[in-house]
């Protein structure tokens, strides 16, 4: 049986999840043939998407197609999205860098992680999560449940333990103070918004030192500047491709100028922003669709 097929063979806590992602997948399950006919349509459009991308590493480019689907509020195309890269992983035709976190120490990982492609494959969910959670800074908290709600119930019993046995980025273990948090954020809105930075805070500061304070202590300083997972140039990228569903044009500009700061080459960020456009064209054809995916 494939992983697209095995998702449809659910209890009946998975096929309530699945009515909160899919409905009309519900109403459709009565017909086998359904289903597998939407996943190979969705996997089409995923592929297309992705293949306009040039950057790298390519695993990266789903990734960031997620941010941009989050943020267009799709989270169901997500299901069909990790499903295609996991597959492509299984096959070897897609490779996950390695990343700054430590070992786990978890029973369940390490017996996960003695399979080289599981272990791949919690690398890339583990990247999609925090890439993810990143993005839900700017499109805020419900989307981000709902689109990390939808990456868990694309995953089988096993590999989401596994992931889940890395426990929290930002637990109490390697927590700091607020002041290093502030020192942190402010660090990191240097390095993207460089001369603009005292301009920017300025104008935020004056309408509200609680939402400038907020923004590099507890946005910069917690979330967006670690590295464990994301690099600072990717974090980039995931926050322009989460800014253009959202129609915010001057935030837009401010990271795709931050991209290029932090070292992103300008015809990559381009080619991110029309994919993300694209996406957000599609997402909105699809709202009153009850048939499509």
């Amino acid at each position: 049986m494939d992983r697209s097929a095995h998702l449809f063979q659910c209890s009946e806590h998975r096929s309530f999840v699945l009515f909160l992602f899919a409905p009309h997948l519900i109403l459709s399950m009565s017909s086998p043939s359904v289903p597998s006919s939407q996943f190979a349509s969705a996997h089409a459009l995923i592929s297309s998407w992705r293949e306009a991308l040039s950057l790298s590493p390519a695993e990266l480019r789903p990734i960031l197609i997620a941010c941009a689907v989050t943020a267009a509020n799709y989270p169901k195309l997500l299901v069909p999205l990790v499903q295609q890269a996991l597959s492509e992983i299984a096959a070897g035709s897609l490779s996950v860098p390695t990343t700054n976190t430590p070992p786990s120490t978890s029973s369940s990982v390490t017996a996960a992680t003695s399979d080289a492609t599981l272990t791949e494959q919690i690398r890339f969910v583990r990247r999609l999560r925090e890439a993810l959670y990143k993005a839900s800074v700017l499109c805020g908290g419900p989307y981000g449940i709902n689109a990390l709600g939808a990456v868990n119930f694309a995953l089988d019993p096993e590999l989401s333990a596994a992931v889940n046995g890395y426990g929290p980025l930002r637990g109490p273990a390697n927590a700091a103070s607020p002041e290093e948090y502030q020192q942190r954020g402010r660090d990191l809105f240097q390095t993207i918004y460089q001369h603009h930075t005292e301009p920017i805070l300025t104008k935020i500061g004056n309408s509200s030192q609680d939402l400038v304070q907020g923004i590099l202590r507890d946005t910069y300083g917690k979330i967006l500047s670690d590295i464990s997972l994301i690099t600072i140039p990717e974090t980039e990228l995931c926050l322009v491709a989460t800014l253009v569903p959202l129609n915010v044009p001057p935030q837009l500009k401010s990271h795709v100028y931050g991209a290029r700061n932090v070292g992103v080459p300008m015809e990559q960020v381009q080619e991110l922003v029309t994919v993300a456009e694209t996406i957000t064209r599609w997402a909105h054809t699809q709202a009153n669709d009850k048939s499509s995916l």
